[in-house]
Formats: structure tokens, sequence, C-alpha cells
């Protein structure tokens, strides 16, 4: 909704990935460089998916189809846009957890992320990552496992 020309120049992925076809044509037999250049980018640490870690990514975007899915995520933006206008104005009422890399230009350190999940939610509990980008899951993965087992606690049946 305030797309400018800073937040285009960080979201270009995010647009470019919408355009029918073209991603995959130019991706194709390029994963291996593409995976880099994006986990590079928005990883605090460079190097931090690396070795078995980053095979196994190269792997699974690879296999036939696998890039046209990530593609189709972005592609379905506007439906997932039109959908959320609906019910904009009716907070979360479950229990949420959110969590984001502090050190990813394009989310931790564009945007007050606190208080858009506290607009959003109304049981919310917010988290930065330290020394993580985009990925904080692959940067910092006892730190967001001890989150969501403090955030589940008490949820067993």
């Amino acid at each position: 909704e305030q797309l400018d020309a800073r937040i285009a120049r960080a979201y270009w992925f995010f647009l470019f990935h919408q355009v029918p076809d073209l991603p995959e044509t130019l991706v194709a037999g390029n994963e291996r460089a593409w995976l880099r250049h994006f986990f590079s980018d928005w990883c605090y640490d460079p190097n931090a998916i690396s070795g078995d870690a980053f095979e196994a990514y190269v792997r699974a975007y690879e296999a036939p189809g696998a890039v046209r899915g990530a593609m189709a995520d972005y592609r379905a933006n506007a439906e997932d846009v039109a959908q959320d206008k609906v019910d904009a104005d009716i907070p979360i009422s479950v229990p949420t957890l959110a969590l984001w890399g502090a050190e990813f230009y394009a989310v931790g350190k564009m945007f007050d992320m606190e208080a858009v999940w506290n607009g959003m939610a109304s049981d919310v509990r917010t988290h930065a990552i330290e020394r993580a980008g985009h990925l904080p899951h692959e940067e910092q993965p006892e730190r967001v496992n001890a989150l969501l087992l403090d955030f589940l606690e008490g949820w067993k049946g």
C-alpha cells in the first residue's frame, strides 16, 4: 500500500518474480547462482547457508516445477492482499508469534515490525532476531527454536 522508490529497490525481487514465465526461464540451469545471490544478500552472514545446507536448497530448486512453485507464491500476492483487505480491521485473535531478522534491510531495518504486528493481532509476541537477515531460522536456529518452544509451551493437548 505504500510502495515508493525506496521500498521498490528493496523489494525488486518480489516484483520481478511475479512476471509470468521470465524468472523460470532465467533461473533454469542457474539455480545455484540465483540461490547464492539471495542467500548472500538476505543473510546477516553472507556465508550462513553453505556446504550441505546450500546443496540441499540447490537440489530442491533444481527439481522439476520447484522454481515455478516458488514463483506462484509471489504471483498470488494480488489475491492475498485482496483477501487481507476484507477483514483488515479485525485483529488476529489467536496467540501469534512474529519473528523476523533484525538485520534484514527489507524488513527489520525498513519497518517497525513490532508496531506492524501489534496493529494486526491482539495477542502477539514479537521478536527481532539479532544477527539474522531474512532467514533467521537458518542463521539463528537455536534462538528461533527456543522462542517457538516457549511460545508453544502449554499447548499440549
